[in-house]
């Protein structure tokens, strides 16, 4: 996967675009910005907040170098009180038993230890404590007061980082890299080799952050069991934790088959490891070299967007600095973005998913995988023109489906279908517009006939042709999305109504598997929701209104309807731009 970032201009900040930490990177060795799960492997910290109390004293430090807190007034704002960061505001008037107690003794001396590790080694972050949500393994920052935008609220010094350059230096790493290897992320796979070289010694400088770091990763998919898996069933989520299994043991197969004193860690170890540096990495540059980056504290931020803070390497500083981009109350969980990211790809990587994952502007950000058809050449006398426009391989074709028609996956999957059904007369039309014949060949405008290449079928996208072809297209999209939805046991409404009144857990498996399920479903019902609206209004004829007017005219009160209303616009949009004829 990849993931596109900008730097932002802000005085002397750079400020991450999609901000985060924690994603895999390609095999080119490419950094991008992702996100991190702060959850840890023990228990404690600070539960049940009510003033500063419970807050370790070495987080109450006052601060120097550069940190400013300032008093702002005013109440929690609203958008503090959605679904996505009410789920940390368990209830925590539970009774714990002696063992939890002593579990909570342990994690508490492990986690002063973590902090004192710290900020002996120069590491800052005066505003900010540690915080247990309920009973869950899952863990979050907050603020102990009022801290104002751009504010540098951590600061984590060079050495305190384990970055891809350390792994390359170890023993194993320089025998893995000097020979001619195939790995799927060789920089991660560098930090994991620092990581599982030196945390067999209990004197490492990198101990007390080896200690806090998850003992379990019950909550990604790649470790489910049976039942677990069953709760995706029909979603094609789990095609792709199949492929992510198979990846990772060639990646493991290959250090071994490379690197033969690294058997001596099983392939369990080798999971483990490695989910924890993809999930919790961060892509930076450090002195004009990119660097994948283990960066302790700063993982611990939890995902939430519109982003609420921007991280990056300072070299003035050689350090790594996470700067507050908005007011923050005290007590309140201070979170970072890992992106735009659909929940299938959050769950994947992550192990979560987010209930209401949509942007500011109201776009949904979910997508799921579907897979279009060409009737055969048999069956279509047409088959050849279509693969004229599509390409010779494109008989069949996977996309990423949205609900946005401004996604580019999401709008070649309607141009697929707007070829697909097309007459001899549009598919005509269509090749004559990219000045091709229905065998593929063109001429350059200067009298020299040419056939195109495979690969210069990139971009296939037809807009708008007619009434009846968009009719036709929007059900030909629809009917894939009904066959979609008969592979899950339960209908969308049946997951939403468990979703919504079923008492499930805020961090368990089966709640953020059933918000998987239930985006994607909405994806499903969203399009033949559309065929069904906007069909009746393509086809209707005894309207005197032109037809790019009565699109616009859609209501837009809820997501669901501004949806339909934003995709009808761009429509509307098209028709108008088209030739008269055409509309």
């Amino acid at each position: 996967m990849s993931d596109a970032h900008q730097h932002l201009g802000l005085g002397n900040l750079r400020i991450e675009e999609t901000g985060g930490c924690g994603t895999d990177t390609s095999s080119s060795g490419s950094n991008m910005p992702g996100a991190s799960r702060a959850k840890v492997g023990v228990r404690g910290i600070t539960s049940g907040m009510s003033g500063t109390a419970g807050i370790p004293k070495t987080m109450l430090s006052s601060g120097t170098g550069g940190f400013a807190s300032v008093d702002v007034p005013g109440t929690v704002a609203a958008n503090l009180q959605v679904p996505d960061r009410l789920k940390f505001e368990v209830d925590e008037d539970v009774e714990a038993t002696s063992e939890k107690k002593g579990d909570e003794d342990d994690s508490n001396t492990i986690f002063k230890e973590f902090e004192e590790w710290l900020l002996t080694n120069g590491a800052k972050f005066p505003d900010l404590y540690l915080k247990r949500y309920g009973d869950s393994e899952v863990r979050g920052v907050h603020a102990t007061r009022p801290i104002a935008p751009y504010n540098c609220i951590i600061q984590i010094p060079l050495k305190c980082l384990i970055t891809d350059e350390m792994g390359r230096e170890t023993e194993m790493g320089r025998k893995l890299f000097s020979q001619n290897y195939s790995l799927s992320t060789p920089n991660l796979i560098a930090v994991l080799l620092y990581i599982m070289e030196t945390r067999e010694d209990p004197n490492h400088f990198f101990q007390p952050y080896y200690r806090v770091l998850p003992r379990k990763y019950d909550d990604f998919p790649i470790f489910y069991n049976d039942e677990q898996l069953s709760w995706l069933t029909g979603s094609p989520l789990l095609d792709d934790i199949a492929e992510r299994k198979r990846n990772m043991h060639a990646d493991y197969e290959e250090i071994c088959r490379l690197v033969p004193e690294f058997e001596r860690f099983s392939f369990e170890e080798f999971l483990e490891v490695r989910t924890a540096v993809g999930s919790r990495n961060f892509g930076i540059l450090v002195h004009n070299h990119k660097r994948t980056a283990m960066v302790p504290y700063s993982d611990m931020l939890n995902h939430y967007r519109p982003r609420e803070t921007s991280w990056t390497f300072e070299d003035s500083k050689d350090a790594f600095t996470i700067t507050s981009l908005s007011s923050l109350q005290p007590h309140q969980q201070v979170m970072d973005s890992y992106g735009k990211k659909c929940n299938s790809k959050f769950l994947l990587h992550y192990g979560f998913a987010v209930v209401d994952n949509r942007e500011e502007d109201g776009k949904c950000q979910n997508e799921i995988y579907i897979r279009l058809h060409l009737a055969s050449a048999r069956q279509d006398s047409l088959h050849e023109s279509r693969l004229a426009v599509l390409g010779p391989s494109r008989s069949s074709r996977g996309f990423r489906l949205s609900m946005n028609i401004e996604d580019k996956a999401t709008s070649e999957a309607l141009s697929y279908c707007r070829v697909a059904v097309a007459t001899a007369d549009e598919l005509t039309e269509i090749l004559a517009a990219r000045g091709l014949d229905d065998s593929g060949a063109g001429d350059d405008g200067h009298g020299h006939s040419y056939r195109r290449s495979r690969d210069s079928y990139r971009d296939s996208s037809v807009g708008y042709v007619s009434a009846r072809n968009e009719t036709a297209a929007l059900e030909m999209l629809a009917a894939a999305c009904e066959r979609q939805l008969t592979k899950y046991p339960q209908t969308y409404e049946e997951n939403l109504e468990l979703l919504n009144h079923g008492n499930l857990k805020p961090f368990s498996v089966r709640r953020t598997t059933l918000i998987v399920v239930v985006s994607e479903q909405e994806i499903l019902s969203f399009w033949i929701h559309a065929f069904e609206t906007l069909s009746a209004i393509l086809q209707d004829s005894s309207n005197e209104a032109p037809l790019h007017q009565r699109l616009r005219q859609l209501p837009d009160r809820t997501h669901r309807d501004a949806d339909l209303a934003r995709f009808a616009g761009r429509l509307a949009y098209e028709i108008r731009m088209a030739a008269p004829a055409r509309r």
